[in-house]
Order: C-alpha cells, then structure tokens, then sequence
C-alpha cells in the first residue's frame, strides 16, 4: 500500500473533530456508491436536530484538492464557492488550489450517552428506506451473529456500541490483507482476522443494517498532527473511513470501529522515513517528530495481534466527481453520485490516485505495504526493545498528542492493567460493562472520561491530564511485567 506522508491541509478549529468530506448510501457487496446528486450552496444549510455546539474552522489547501473537509454537520460555508452533497456535507465548485481557504461553521452533535440511550425508535420513512438495506448476496449468518452478539442491547446506541467494540477487540488492523472473493462484510466478519479501515466500517454498517438500524460508510480524515492549541495539520495518511448511525431526535451520530491502538507507531515511522529521504511537503513549519509507541494488541487486553499499520487506509485512490478528480479520500468503485462503478486503471487515467481506497489493495500496493511492515519490524528489532520490554515502554511512557487521542490512549493502557490483574474484556461487553464489573472507583472515572471524550465530544486538555494522572499512578502501584 502507498501511504502518503504528504500535507494535504491545514485546519484551525475551535475543538478537534474528524474532517468528513462524504458520506455512501448504497452497499453492493464490494463497494459503495452514493446515489443522491449534489446541488448548489444557496448560503446556509439545516441545523442538525438534539443538542449541538457549534464550531468553526478555517482550512487552508496545502496542494490541489476537490473536497471541503469539515466537521459533521456543516451549517454554513464562507470564502469559496461550495456545492451541498446529496447527504448535506460539502464539496467545492472548482478546484482548491494549493494557498487557498474557506471557513465552514459546524453544528456538531453534543448529545450525552445518556441521551442517545434513551432515544425512540421512530425513524423517518426515508432514512428507513434508504439505510438498512443490505445486497441480496448478504449471507444470513451477518443476521443470526449479529443478532446474537447484541442480544442485551437495548436500544440503538446500545447495539452500536456494543458491535463497535467487538470489531475492535475482535480483529486486526492491516493493510497487508488479500481481497475477498465474496461478500467484503461476510468474509471480514467469518474469514478474516485483519483489515483496514474499510472493512472494518463496511461490516459495521452491514451489521447494523440487519437489525433495521439505519447507518451509513463516511470517508474523510481523522485530525491530523495537534500543532498548536487550535490547529492541526493533515497528511494524506490520516484518511480514513468510519460509520454514522442514524439516532432519532438527534440525527448522524459518529462511530469508529478501527482499532486506534497500532496507529500512531506506524504513521510516525513512515514520516520519519519520508523525512530521511528527502520527500517533499511532509512538513510545514510548524510540526515536528512526535513519535507514539503502542504495544502489540495481543498483549494489551488480549485483543489479539495487530500489524504496525497507520491509522488509516494510506493507499491513494481516484474520487470521481462532476468536477473531475484530485487528492479525493474516496476508491476505485465509490462514486458520489450515480451508480457506476471505476477500475483502477480508470481512476490512474483520470489524474492519479487519492488518498482512500475503499476498494481492497492490488498485488503491487500489498507489496508496498508488507515492505512498510517489514521496515517497522526492523526498527523494532534494531532499538532492542521488544516483547516485554517493549510493552513495559509503551504501558509506563504516554507522550501527548491530542486531548481525544490522550484520553483514547490512557484507557488503553488502563484496559490492559485490568486484563492482567482480573480478566480481559469478553465478546461483547462493552467498556462500561467491564469496567463497572472489574474495576475500582478510579478505573470507572477513567471509563466515564473516555465515554465523554469520544461520544460526548467533551474531550479537553483537563480530562486528558486527569485521565493519564490516574493510569500513571496504577502503573506506578503496581509491577506487571
């Protein structure tokens, strides 16, 4: 796989967020296609209902793009001329080029846990219709494992969460992976053990859809590199794909069921490696190395091996739209509008690949991504720190990043103390479960933390130091390597 070590934009926002660029509708077994049409801006866009905070951010094309990335749900756009997508996010009129801006006010969902939980069940007729269908070819086994995997699920939000967690407990991230010969969604849930983001929100959705919950496969990036207290840059290799559940009376809620815990080591390595060679555009003038060490994921809460992959799919595909084609998170075979269907050798004649390739690698691009893991694989060896020694680094050093990603990270390391001292999370069990079952007072605050940074969008600076506070200090009280 080809992971782009490049800058793609800059973003300065109120608060981290992901920068979606698009939503799919339409799963056909082996791709996705977005079948509404986009239309002109006309100067605002609708409120999303439920609570909402509203945030702004100014984004800064640092080479040619076709997209507008901004945080879930755009409400109004300024300093470019933009087209409002068929599902209500944002896409540019002509093509950004590299220097140019446009700001974008974000009403971003803020409903608590507590609140989706207790939501009806009342969907409109329309999402209804156009977010729980599955292709014909869905095996009924997704249904019956699914429907067993969720069988304590209460409402929608339960569910959601519930089968989020298992994917990211029970499978691997990796783009070293061949592509299924059937059904993507099936054989990832019956027949693989690893995969990269697509997979892991193209099953989420199928899922999903089995038990009648509307959702939908979102493309954009993740926030990037944390430069100053309100601004972030952005690479290619931080595209990424993840899922929206509709809510009633609280409209798209973000779901994320990649693994985080491999991410960062990797992402590093291959900017390192891009800085050592001299590769252009890998830094502006504000960043620096900021490298992340993890454990392997079977020895951290017993969630199974993990490849040293990046946070995202690295591999750049072609996003075909009305205005042609550009540094666009979207594959070979995922339109924004109309139902066909692109080849590689299609999207290459139209000017190159973007950044996301939902569609699974070809031969050549899993022989670059298996030199990528070989190459981390040796830095490993080299710095003499492995195995236990390795998980000792990574349980007792936290470097910061991010509020989010620190507060994802301290309960990483706080899940893995829980899992040698007690038993690690069991199928099924969500983290609030298996904290309130095995943990103390301090491990629940940690679990309450998290719950509010990642699905509550409460993520701040003092939340992120007392969560890693806390962890430090078990990890201090205790000897568990």
């Amino acid at each position: 796989m080809r992971l782009s070590p490049s800058v793609r934009f800059t973003v300065e926002s109120d608060q981290q967020a992901y920068w979606r660029v698009g939503a799919y509708d339409r799963y056909t077994g082996s791709s996705w296609i977005r079948t509404v049409n986009s239309h002109s801006y006309n100067g605002s866009l609708s409120q999303p209902p439920g609570p909402n905070q509203n945030i702004r951010q100014t984004v800064r094309a640092k080479q040619p793009v076709n997209v507008m990335p901004a945080a879930w749900k755009p409400i109004s756009v300024d300093n470019h001329s933009a087209r409002v997508t068929g599902f209500e996010g944002v896409q540019p009129e002509t093509r950004l080029n590299a220097g140019d801006s446009y700001s974008v006010v974000s009403s971003v969902p803020a409903a608590s846990p507590e609140e989706l939980r207790t939501s009806s069940d009342d969907y409109p007729d329309e999402v209804l219709r156009r977010y729980t269908k599955n292709p014909g070819s869905t095996p009924e086994r997704v249904k019956e494992y699914t429907d067993k995997l969720t069988t304590n699920a209460n409402n929608s939000y339960d569910t959601a969460r519930i089968i989020e967690e298992h994917l990211q407990r029970s499978k691997n991230y990796s783009l070293d992976v061949q592509r299924p010969n059937d059904h993507i969604a099936d054989s990832f849930l019956f027949e693989m053990d690893r995969g990269y983001c697509t997979y892991f929100a193209t099953t989420m959705v199928t899922m999903l859809r089995t038990q009648d919950i509307p959702a939908r496969f979102v493309v954009g990036y993740t926030p990037g590199q944390r430069v100053d207290s309100n601004k972030w840059v952005v690479r290619g290799l931080d595209s990424h794909a993840w899922v929206e559940v509709y809510i009633p009376e609280y409209g798209w809620i973000k779901f994320d069921p990649t693994p985080g815990g491999a991410r960062q080591q990797a992402e590093q390595n291959v900017i390192e490696t891009a800085r050592s060679e001299g590769v252009p555009n890998v830094d502006t003038n504000e960043t620096e190395p900021t490298p992340t060490p993890t454990p392997d994921e079977n020895e951290s809460a017993g969630n199974g091996t993990t490849s040293t992959e990046t946070s995202t799919p690295q591999s750049e595909a072609q996003q075909q739209t009305r205005e042609g084609s550009s540094n666009n998170p979207s594959p070979p075979g995922f339109t924004p509008s109309g139902e066909s269907d692109l080849s590689d050798s299609d999207a290459d004649k139209e000017g190159g690949l973007s950044d996301l390739q939902i569609m699974l690698p070809s031969r050549d691009r899993m022989f670059l991504g298996t030199i990528v893991l070989l190459g981390i694989a040796a830095v490993v060896r080299r710095s003499g720190v492995g195995g236990r020694a390795y998980r000792e680094v990574w349980l007792r050093r936290q470097p910061r990043t991010d509020p989010e990603s620190d507060i994802e990270r301290a309960f990483e390391r706080l899940e893995y103390i829980l899992a040698r001292e007690h038993r690690p999370r069991r199928p099924g069990e969500t983290r609030k479960q298996y904290v309130r079952v095995v943990g103390d007072d301090s491990a629940r605050r940690v679990e309450e933390i998290y719950e509010r940074a990642v699905y509550g969008g409460e993520a701040t600076e003092a939340l992120a130091d007392e969560a890693i506070d806390i962890v430090d200090q078990r990890v201090r009280e205790r000897s568990l390597l």
